[in-house]
């Protein structure tokens, strides 16, 4: 369930709707309604396979996941949705496959996305949603439904910074679309989605500016409201406030404010140097990448507090009180208590599906390492949405872009707070009437949700519990096992491709065993109103989980797992192992998607798993040896109890051999060094490397005589080299 500090009925509702339905929903609200709360919040309790992305580098990163470029491989000329020839400027269906192919994994991702989350959507143009719908439902081989059958989930608010179309581009795009935003595109005209709005403000708590927003928000600013707007525009008190931070409309006067402040400062600059390790876009910097500081300067927080303590959060504002080349301390403008400010660091992730899981997992990229500040005494409208201040300066006058007022004077949380650079006029702002109409004829009301709402999740139970039935990933898994195991040089080939294909015909049964039993059960979910087949739905299904979780532990993953798990010291077979690995882990995840198996909210079986393996094949690739297979084969003897002697006599080798490999492990913890050396002898071969300022074994072997072997010697060593 959703975590937030205060919940109301529509964050109740969109959750629901998100988690528990395969509904398209689009969730917009005022600032500071709690928008980011609630991503957060998804992406932390869904179980569905899902990818967070964002129009924007910045507002990916700050999303905490991919542009939607990145993620899709979108052309970067303007899309439109048909197959006739269009400009060789614009991309349309056939083009778009023209020029670049998926690669495999970019397809498996997308074959198995479930709910794609799109942040800030304002920035969102219509002809990129349909570029996203045409790619999913082309590389999912699924042309009905919109977007291929995933769910979307779309977050932001139109009344904030709108699409970037060019002119030239427009001219050509508006024979397609109304409006150049999200809900113009073709797929949202066939596209069933829920329009759910925030309406509870946790940013501002005064009524008073609280109307005053809504109506700047909406263009619907009387005379009387300018006069209570621009009676904050007191340019006698602009010289004297301190501690407000400047919101501009340009970068230009942004970085023009902040360096004359820096350069009033006495004292030292000090620059601070980012790292960026891996694959990080450079146009995407969630801050600079040479910050450049002094005493006394004023600095906003750009980051939330990674740290359990929550210290800071992305726009708390503070001094720098004390800094060094290596130190930076604040004090925080709310309480004036101090703070030593350490490094962040902001992570590129990739999105990768992990066969052997069926998860879709985050992999890290990339990383861009520095200190979460930026100079404060003024930041742009743009980079100031999202954030929250208690004391601004706004300088919005001269707004070009519809939106930009309102980002502005919803970042502050109360009226008293706020000072205009320049009045306001009716001009600066701006609202889209094309926004205003669709905001007002496709809200869906909570009355409405509420009805809608177990339907919705009645459906979605349906298509899950059936999907559990699905047997057709499994199939193609142990013919792509075959296939690889085909190709490899193994010295079992023939015994172990015996075993693949015995399996995958067990498993091409219970496929089929599986299929008679999804028709039956999708005859006993059509009439559930019924209660005998609510009854009957209970008996059947857990029935069916004895059957295939007996089947698929008993008859399939425990003969793979102890086959192939004898293979696990001979040599040449590590690469093949690795693939074995994913085989039984996606085998595992099928038995205990079969096991979990619910309806809604009610479970099926509550008895113990059916397959419980004391070490997986995972497990055990884990262990490889960092000095190779023979030294892991002494480690497996020795741990069965045999004596160094007797692994020696085993192997053929030298005891002094084995001892060598046993110590290899000693670092690691896998091998006890007070198995061979007592507490005191340890001690005494350190004084004696000490001594002797060498860690080489003949010295130290003549230096003790006899004392000690030349192995006792090598595991002391490798002892005190890890302590």
């Amino acid at each position: 369930m959703l975590e937030m500090e205060t919940i109301d009925v529509s964050h109740q509702l969109a959750t629901e709707f998100v988690l528990k339905t395969s509904e398209n929903v689009f969730v917009t609200g005022k600032a500071g309604t709690g928008k980011t709360t609630f991503l957060r919040a998804v992406q932390k309790n869904s179980i569905k396979n899902t990818v967070v992305a964002a129009p924007t580098g910045v507002a990916a990163i700050n999303a905490g996941g991919m542009t939607l470029h990145s993620l899709f491989q979108l052309p970067f000329n303007a899309f439109i949705p048909t197959k006739q020839r269009v400009p060789s400027n614009f991309s349309n269906i056939h083009s778009l496959f023209e020029n670049f192919k998926f690669s495999k994994a970019k397809i498996e991702l997308l074959k198995e996305l479930e709910l794609l989350i799109i942040d800030e959507v304002s920035m969102l143009r219509a002809d990129t949603l349909d570029c996203i719908d045409t790619i999913l439902r082309t590389v999912r081989k699924n042309q009905e439904d919109p977007f291929g059958g995933v769910q979307v989930l779309f977050i932001g608010d139109l009344f904030q910074l709108p699409p970037v179309v060019k002119d030239e581009e427009w001219a050509v795009l508006k024979d397609y679309y109304d409006t150049p935003f999200f809900f113009s595109a073709q797929v949202m005209k066939e596209s069933h989605f829920l329009n759910i709005e925030f309406t509870k403000i946790y940013r501002q708590n005064e009524e008073k500016f609280i109307r005053l927003l809504n109506k700047v928000r909406n263009n619907e600013m009387t005379e009387d409201d300018f006069y209570l707007l621009n009676d904050r525009f007191q340019p006698e008190m602009l010289s004297e406030l301190e501690d407000y931070i400047t919101l501009s409309t340009h970068n230009v006067k942004v970085d023009k404010i902040n360096q004359a402040q820096l350069q009033k400062l006495e004292g030292d600059v000090f620059e601070f140097t980012a790292q960026i390790d891996g694959d990080f876009n450079e146009n995407a910097l969630p801050t600079e990448m040479k910050l450049q500081l002094k005493t006394g300067a004023q600095v906003m927080f750009i980051k939330n507090d990674s740290k359990p303590e929550k210290k800071y959060y992305n726009g708390k504002l503070a001094t720098v009180k004390k800094i060094t080349k290596d130190e930076i301390t604040v004090q925080f403008f709310d309480d004036g208590s101090e703070f030593k400010v350490e490094q962040e660091k902001w992570e590129n992730i990739r999105y990768n599906y992990n066969t052997a899981t069926d998860k879709i997992e985050e992999d890290v990229i990339g990383s861009f390492t520095q200190y979460p500040l930026r100079l404060a005494w003024a930041i742009t409208i743009h980079k100031s949405q999202g954030l929250t201040f208690d004391k601004a300066v706004i300088d919005a006058g001269y707004a070009f872009a519809a939106g930009q007022v309102y980002v502005a004077l919803s970042r502050c949380t109360n009226i008293n707070g706020l000072f205009l650079m320049t009045q306001i006029s009716a001009n600066a702002i701006m609202s889209d009437a094309r926004i205003v109409d669709f905001t007002e004829n496709y809200l869906s009301s909570e009355q409405d949700l509420q009805q809608q709402l177990p339907f919705h999740k009645m459906e979605y139970a349906k298509k899950q519990l059936i999907k559990a039935f699905d047997w057709n990933k499994m199939v193609d898994l142990m013919v792509d096992f075959a296939a690889f195991t085909e190709e490899k040089k193994l010295a079992e080939k023939e015994e172990v491709l015996s075993l693949i294909l015995s399996l995958e015909k067990k498993i091409r049964e219970l496929k089929q065993t599986a299929a008679s039993f999804s028709v039956q059960l999708q005859e006993i979910l059509k009439h559930l109103d019924k209660e005998e087949n609510q009854t009957l739905l209970q008996q059947r299904v857990l029935k069916s989980i004895h059957y295939f979780g007996d089947k698929l532990a008993n008859d399939i993953i425990k003969p793979l797992h102890n086959y192939i798990a004898s293979l696990h010291n001979k040599k040449g077979v590590r690469g093949f192992l690795k693939k074995a690995d994913e085989v039984e882990q996606a085998l595992i995840s099928k038995l205990k998607q079969i096991e979990k198996l619910q309806f809604g909210d009610t479970a099926f079986y509550e008895g113990s798993s059916f397959y419980n393996a004391d070490t997986t094949l995972s497990e055990k690739l884990k262990e490889k040896p960092q000095k190779g297979e023979s030294h892991r084969e002494s480690l497996r003897l020795y741990k069965e109890g045999k004596k160094i002697a007797e692994i020696a006599a085993a192997r053929n080798m030298a005891e002094t051999t084995i001892e060598g490999h046993l110590s290899s492990f000693i670092p690691s913890g896998e091998v006890q060094i007070t198995s061979f050396l007592k507490e005191s002898d340890l001690s005494d071969i350190k004084k004696a490397i000490d001594e002797l300022m060498t860690n080489q074994l003949t010295p130290i072997k003549n230096y003790f005589e006899d004392r000690f072997t030349f192995g006792q010697l090598r595991m002391a060593i490798a002892y005190w080299s890890k302590h």
